[in-house]
């Protein structure tokens, strides 16, 4: 019984992952989008807008989808540092896809499938996992 309740709620938490980095991505391509229509031009305007996508994607599972009680200087440190694996990982991958012989979007469709995978994996285990016995603190604090 225990199994599937641990089943049932990591089908919800990937729901909410899921529609968490939904909203982020709206953030990062309405705010590009907006800021283009005033006269920036695309490059710091989705590079803005990449930045404020990730601010509100860490938001958003930090609070929605993990429900994480972390301290903000644990979790935001790990995201960070994941987000730049994920970042490392669609790149690689993109290029691996495209060099095999795929089309562009064919190759982003996949890369993004998979790296959503592998975030999720690292957010649910690594940025927000929260081990009830295990101190977070520095011992020097």
């Amino acid at each position: 019984m225990k199994h599937l309740k641990t089943l049932i709620s990591g089908k919800q938490r990937l729901s909410r992952f899921l529609i968490a980095g939904g909203l982020a991505t709206f953030v990062h391509w309405l705010s590009m989008y907006v800021l283009i229509r005033f006269g920036m031009t695309a490059e710091p305007a989705t590079a803005f807008g990449a930045a404020l996508g990730l601010l509100a994607n860490y938001s958003l599972q930090y609070r929605y989808a993990f429900r994480s009680a972390l301290p903000h200087r644990v979790a935001f440190s790990r995201y960070l540092s994941t987000s730049a694996l994920g970042w490392g990982l669609n790149l690689a991958l993109f290029s691996f896809i495209r060099f095999a012989g795929a089309d562009t979007l064919v190759s982003q469709v996949v890369t993004t499938g998979l790296v959503a995978f592998a975030n999720y994996l690292l957010a649910d285990r690594y940025v927000f996992h929260e081990e009830p016995n295990t101190n977070i603190e520095s011992p020097h604090a």
